[in-house]
This record gives structure tokens, C-alpha cells and sequence, in this order.
């Protein structure tokens, strides 16, 4: 397997939501890689809850739906504040679930994660077909399907992804006129690692040619 070259993170601009979960994801990285006993727990409660909707699982609604910003229930139904955090502290869980190093990295877009898959799994274009399914989904459910096989993958290959950043996704995406803005960051990101990567062969081909 083949490791992608890395490339500088990207500026982060996290909304007050993507601030609520990058701290409570670091938070939770930081006892997990200590190896804390409750950490651990808390780490399978919350893959257990991926498959739910926020609220269904009381074991973890301290840190899912727990003193969220932008949150103003209007019904009982699940709002997209609380859809997008649940589903990015879910995923992080099953992103971590038996590996030693962060998965939660700063500054790691989805684009940037997925493209560093691709060229380390060796089967590009299957995942960008599953990439391209996340990103032209026309509902939130179907999106989060096809992130959780993303992440799955991802995980796999030890590739990170920023937490924070993807809750800020995943609730803009809930927005009207959303899908087109998140659409364009993830193209944004995806080529820009597959820009960086040429530009870092293209100049290591010139410096072994000397």
C-alpha cells in the first residue's frame, strides 16, 4: 500500500457547532490514546449509536445533543443542529474503534481525507465513485451512509479526518442552498491534495533526473 504524500493542513474556519465538536472530539481522542477505561465505553456507545437518530440512545446524550449552539427544537422531531453533531461524534468513534493514532485531525478536510484514500488504497476510482455518492446524495440519511463506508475505509488505511470540520458540513448541508457550498469545498480540498501530490512528484521526478 502506497502512503500518499502529505500535504500542509488546510486554514480551518469552524463555525460555533464545528468548535462544539472538535473540542469535544479532541477531548474524548486525548483520553481514548490514554487509555482510559471510560473513554474506551464511551467510544463503543457511541459507534453503537451511529445507525440512530439523536436522542434514541441515552448513553450518549451528554456529549451528542448536550448544550449544542444554533439548537431551537420547533417540533420533536431531530433538528440539523443535532443531526450533524450526532452523526460526526458517531463516525469519529467508529473512525478511532482499535486504532493508537488520532484519527481526528485538524485541519483535514473530507476532499483532502478522501483523496489521500484513493491514492493509498491503490483503487482510485472506486473510491471517488463512493465519494461522488456521498457528495450528490438527495437526502441526509443517504449521505451519511455512503461517509460511514468513507469512513470505514479510512480507517483502514490510518488516513485522519477533522471532526469539527465535517459537523460544520453536515449541518450546512441541511441548509437551504447548502449542498452547493459543501459540494464545491469538498472539490476545493480534493483537488487541491491532488494538485499538491502532482507538483511533489513532478518535483521529486526533476530531482532524481539531476
Amino acid at each position: 500500500m502506497t502512503t500518499p504524500p502529505e500535504t500542509e493542513p488546510e486554514q480551518r474556519y469552524l463555525r460555533a457547532l464545528g468548535h462544539t465538536v472538535d473540542n469535544r472530539v479532541a477531548s474524548l481522542q486525548r483520553r481514548y490514546l490514554a487509555n482510559t477505561s471510560e473513554s474506551r465505553a464511551l467510544l463503543a456507545q457511541l459507534r453503537h449509536a451511529v445507525t440512530k437518530a439523536p436522542g434514541a440512545d441515552p448513553a450518549v446524550w451528554e456529549i451528542t445533543v448536550g448544550n449544542l449552539p444554533g439548537t431551537t427544537p420547533t417540533s420533536d422531531d431531530p433538528t440539523r443542529a443535532e443531526r450533524a453533531p450526532h452523526t460526526a461524534l458517531t463516525l469519529y468513534a467508529t473512525h478511532q474503534q482499535s486504532r493508537t493514532e488520532p484519527m481526528h485531525a485538524a485541519g483535514v478536510g473530507l476532499g483532502t481525507a478522501v483523496r489521500r484514500l484513493g491514492l493509498a488504497s491503490g483503487a482510485e476510482e472506486a473510491v471517488r465513485r463512493r465519494f461522488d455518492a456521498a457528495a450528490t446524495a438527495t437526502s441526509f440519511a443517504e449521505t451519511v451512509h455512503h461517509l460511514r463506508g468513507l469512513v470505514t475505509q479510512l480507517r483502514s488505511a490510518r488516513i485522519g479526518l477533522d471532526y469539527g470540520r465535517l459537523a460544520d458540513d453536515l449541518d450546512q448541508l441541511q441548509q437551504p442552498g447548502g449542498p452547493d457550498k459543501v459540494r464545491l469545498r469538498w472539490a476545493r480540498q480534493y483537488y487541491r491534495t491532488q494538485q499538491s501530490t502532482s507538483t511533489s512528484e513532478s518535483s521529486t521526478t526533476a530531482e532524481e533526473a539531476r
